[in-house]
């Protein structure tokens, strides 16, 4: 019997959150043999969880469209505000003073990255757009395919336009981009996934974009990556030392891919939910943004063992998601019974 798919995704899930995490080791501790792990692509891990979730959250919205933005903010607001809390103490400890009190009722609406070009909590960026998805999701549910799929392709254009930007002008990266603009640079995967539970007649035509979008998304980084190289007269340094990481990426989102192709031919088989899997799915959301506290304060007691680091977000992570995600909790109890809907793990949050 095969491992049901949301089981399959909340595992995934785990282990983009974990690239995330080990991609921000380095400005706390010397990783040593953890160094190979960041090459796998902190931003592609993050295309990764924002295609699961718009897949999730189309799936939920379909099946259940009524209180959908009352389940959203049961599942995702406890843990953020701890993480917004430890992030308090990181500032004060900081700065010696705390963080103002506009800044932080910014970020607890989810207005950062609109009327701020950061999020207090770092990797909130994203977070934020997904949220700002979620107040659409009845909207974009409302639209033609057609339409869906002309948004999607517009906001792929901008991504590629805004990649080009980033070197010709040297434009933010998206944790430090304001005015909204993430919605439109970077919905194009969120819409993919949503497209892929709301039509899964097309299902394959969809992922067959998203490989399109995922192999552009490669070749242009390579493409400007490899002139800057041979601008400075260093393509034998890009050949010998840059290529590994674009390779690592693209794995990482061929991993993406595979997945999604392994839930469509799964498809009418018979499936059971691990209940590990999901466990690690639940650990996911809070080791997404609460890492970056959890190493300073390791950093502050004098340890210097990355897997004494990493160790301590995770277990923090699952003291979290126990403590504060009754959502998921209260899921996994329905799903003792019959109810197959209840194991569904919802996006990155």
């Amino acid at each position: 019997m095969q491992i049901d798919k949301w089981s399959v995704l909340a595992g995934l899930r785990f282990v983009l959150a974990f690239i995330v995490a080990v991609n921000h080791l380095p400005d706390f501790v010397p990783v040593g043999i953890w160094a190979l792990v960041p090459k796998f692509g902190a931003f592609e891990a993050v295309l990764g969880f924002l295609l699961i979730s718009g897949f999730s959250i189309g799936t939920s919205y379909q099946k259940e469209p009524k209180a959908f933005l009352r389940r959203r903010t049961l599942r995702i607001y406890p843990i953020y505000i701890a993480a917004l809390a430890l992030t308090c103490v990181v500032f004060a400890m900081e700065h010696g003073t705390m963080p103002s009190a506009w800044l932080l009722v910014a970020n607890v609406l989810f207005l950062n990255q609109i009327v701020t070009s950061d999020s207090f909590v770092g990797p909130a960026w994203s977070l934020a757009l997904e949220f700002w998805l979620y107040l659409l999701t009845p909207l974009l549910f409302s639209l033609k395919p057609s339409t869906l799929q002309l948004l999607a392709r517009v906001s792929f254009v901008a991504f590629l336009a805004h990649t080009c930007g980033r070197t010709l002008f040297h434009w933010n990266y998206y944790s430090g981009v304001g005015y909204g603009l993430n919605l439109v640079f970077l919905s194009f995967i969120w819409l993919a996934g949503f497209r892929l539970a709301r039509e899964p007649q097309r299902y394959q035509p969809i992922l067959n974009e998203v490989g399109w979008m995922f192999a552009l998304h490669i070749l242009l980084a390579i493409s400007i990556q490899f002139a800057s190289s041979w601008k400075r007269d260093q393509v034998d340094q890009f050949l010998h030392v840059g290529i590994d990481s674009f390779a690592l990426q693209a794995f990482t989102l061929l991993a993406v891919l595979w997945t999604f192709k392994r839930i469509a031919k799964s498809v009418g088989a018979q499936s059971s939910g691990s209940a590990a899997l999901r466990l690690l799915g639940d650990i996911s959301y809070p080791l997404y943004i609460i890492h970056i506290p959890a190493f300073y304060f390791l950093k502050q007691s004098g340890f210097d063992s990355p897997i004494l680091y990493l160790a301590a977000a995770i277990v923090g992570s699952f003291l979290l998601s126990w403590g504060l995600d009754r959502y998921s909790q209260q899921r996994h109890q329905r799903s003792t019974g019959n109810d197959s809907t209840a194991t569904q793990p919802q996006g990155n949050s």
